[in-house]
Formats: structure tokens, sequence, C-alpha cells
């Protein structure tokens, strides 16, 4: 039961450092959001979608 627990705590951590490094990177400038949305354009063409720029 304690490895079910220390799993998710560390998928957890690992999503959570994922997003920190997302919003922390595009909002300093390091890795390029044309649309703005704090995933950096190369996570979304590694995911297989086209960043584009959002129209308002």
């Amino acid at each position: 039961m304690t490895e079910v627990v220390i799993v998710v705590i560390a998928i957890i951590v690992l999503i959570v450092g994922v997003i920190i490094y997302g919003v922390v990177s595009t909002t300093m400038g390091t890795e390029e959001d044309v649309n703005k949305n704090f995933i950096p354009d190369r996570f979304e063409r590694m995911a297989g979608k086209d960043p584009k720029e959002k129209s308002s």
C-alpha cells in the first residue's frame, strides 16, 4: 500500500513540476508561446498540436 502512495505522490510531483516549468519558462521568455496558454510551443509540437496565435 505504501508503494502505491509513493507512486501517486511521485506522479503528482512530476505533473506539478511540468506545469511550473511551463509557466515560469514562458513568463521569463526562455520558451516561445505564441498563443499565450503557458504551454511552451515545443511541448505542443511534441504532442502533435500546431501552436497558433489566438484569434480574439
